[in-house]
């Protein structure tokens, strides 16, 4: 009786369980498509130079990001965001982040001379854009509506596309027409994603102080590691401008236009474990590992195919999809492929340490394994001349050192038997 009892309810929870992972997989085919397509365009009508210059700023929106999806997006989904004090620090730190970020990222382009004065005003308010509407897929996630994010994507990109389109019908594109193209399509996601959370999730936040200690105590440890891959990202970008100016920014950015879809669809994935391993906070850590570990290796062979494929394609697709412009390296491709599979292995162990109260640790290990890449990078590019198309190698290796230390120190038997108790609802170990 109890074998047959059992059966039912484990296939009614694997049941459960695919539906949120097909809709988090679905929504980011969605986002893969429209920022394959947005930087296809960029490729076919900005050239080598404009497509490194857009690189560059869209890497910075992409840093700035990161900070609020760890500062609140992830303290959103692991801290009680109904408990009034957390929501309100939530509200007003998703507030001082946005404009901070905003305004740094538009001053800095005006000092570096990237942009003019208005296009810099859009740069604003495309960062802006591009937070809040993070933050709102993140709330989709943590209810576990992640059918709602295709709906969500789809909105975007499609207004994104209309409006570069109908620019293009009026003028010759440029950096700043996409950035409006970007600012019109993130804001419709927000409104999309509004009206598609529940009831008790569009509350309106009294912005005051409220529990600081709890969020910035999670989150901010959250923010730091979520900063640090883009960050090191763009460092690399900038290193290759050093050395090579923004045309060689502009051809490796093409090249990592063919691995771009595996890299979108392991970062969504990776969202998806981490909202999930949330709501389990109760099994055990050997149970989540061994989840973790399948994970891993299923994104890693999954993004080994992509890539190959990816490789394989290149002589038949690089010219319809980047114009001729671009000579693109084999080489880089396979790179790009190489860093991918690295961040499928590594995104799985970081997301689970972290909710089970090791983000300092991973942090620290983020930290360490970046700089070496870094400091790989430049040796390579600055002390022996290499090539630009070793990039993306010498960054895979520092990424997979970082996961296996992860994986070994922060997830593995011993760190079983002295687990730290799970943060509570309200930040606090419960006693």
């Amino acid at each position: 009786m109890t074998t047959t009892a059992t059966r039912p309810a484990s296939a009614s929870r694997t049941a459960r369980s695919m539906g949120p992972a097909a809709g988090a997989l679905a929504a980011q085919l969605v986002l893969t498509a429209g920022s394959l397509v947005l930087q296809v365009v960029a490729a076919r009508t900005l050239g080598a130079d404009g497509l490194g210059l857009f690189a560059l700023l869209f890497g910075g929106i992409v840093m700035a990001t990161a900070v609020s999806t760890g500062l609140v997006g992830d303290s959103l989904t692991v801290l009680d965001r109904h408990e009034a004090g957390v929501r309100s620090a939530l509200g007003l730190l998703t507030m001082i982040v946005v404009v901070l970020a905003a305004a740094g990222l538009s001053a800095t382009a005006v000092l570096s001379d990237w942009l003019s004065a208005r296009e810099s005003v859009w740069l604003a308010t495309a960062t802006a854009a591009f937070m809040l509407a993070d933050l709102a897929r993140r709330l989709l996630m943590a209810v576990q509506r992640f059918w709602a994010l295709v709906l969500v994507d789809t909105a975007a990109i499609a207004t994104t596309l209309v409006t570069i389109t109908a620019l293009w019908l009026l003028t010759d594109l440029g950096v700043g027409h996409l950035l409006v193209g970007l600012t019109i399509g993130q804001a419709t996601a927000c409104l999309v994603a509004w009206h598609r959370l529940p009831r008790c999730e569009r509350r309106p936040v009294r912005l005051r102080p409220g529990s600081w200690r709890s969020v910035v105590g999670f989150g901010g440890f959250r923010a730091a590691q979520q900063f640090v891959r883009p960050t090191t990202l763009n460092l690399a970008r900038s290193l290759v401008l050093v050395t090579g100016g923004a045309a060689a920014v502009g051809a490796l950015e093409a090249a990592r236009l063919f691995v771009a879809p595996a890299m979108i669809l392991i970062q969504g994935l990776a969202s998806y474990l981490f909202a999930s391993y949330a709501a389990d906070r109760a099994a055990s850590l050997g149970e989540l590992r061994r989840r973790a570990d399948r994970a891993a290796a299923t994104m890693l062979l999954a993004t080994v195919v992509v890539g190959l494929v990816a490789t394989a394609a290149v002589p038949v697709l690089a010219e319809p999809l980047l114009g001729g412009s671009f000579a693109l390296s084999t080489l880089a491709v396979l790179g790009w492929a190489a860093y991918a599979a690295s961040c499928a292995a590594v995104l799985p162990y970081g997301s689970l340490a972290a909710v089970r109260g090791h983000a300092a640790q991973v942090l620290a290990l983020r930290v360490l394994d970046s700089g070496a890449s870094l400091a790989l990078v430049a040796v390579a590019l600055l002390a022996l001349d290499g090539p630009v198309a070793a990039t993306p190698w010498l960054l895979s290796l520092g990424s997979f050192a970082g996961g296996l230390l992860c994986r070994q120190l922060l997830l593995g038997r011993r760190a079983a038997e002295r687990e730290l108790p799970v943060a509570s609802a309200d930040g606090e170990a419960p006693q």
